[in-house]
């Protein structure tokens, strides 16, 4: 009798701790669903993310473009500047000699 009671309890045991294959597709089935829901944003979300990168890029280009041209220009307008303020040196200095032939015929004009 105890092989028997212990063969109806074994049996017992066994067949309510296995799971059927359908049991277990049941199961998984929604957990399925989501993971290749997960799958198909996360490959959304990497080609959007791709495409965020290219155009970054193409702005980085763009902003270091601008940046040769200002300093271009920048370096044009210093030169133009500097050519400017030393043609006006010139001018003041050339004024001021005439200034001073001009103070000397005055006082040449009143000595006489």
């Amino acid at each position: 009798m105890k092989i028997y009671s212990l063969g109806v309890v074994s049996i017992l045991l066994l067949s309510t701790g296995c799971a059927s294959k359908s049991f277990v597709q049941k199961q998984l089935d929604p957990i399925s669903c989501r993971v290749d829901v997960l799958e198909n944003r996360n490959a959304s979300l990497q080609s959007k993310a791709d495409s965020l990168e290219a155009r970054v890029a193409a702005l980085e280009a763009q902003v270091n473009q601008a940046q040769l041209a200002n300093k271009a220009m920048l370096d044009e307008a210093t030169a133009t500047a500097s050519a400017s303020a030393q043609r006006a040196e010139a001018a003041a200095a050339a004024a001021e000699q005439s200034a001073q032939r001009a103070q000397k015929i005055f006082e040449l004009n009143q000595k006489k």
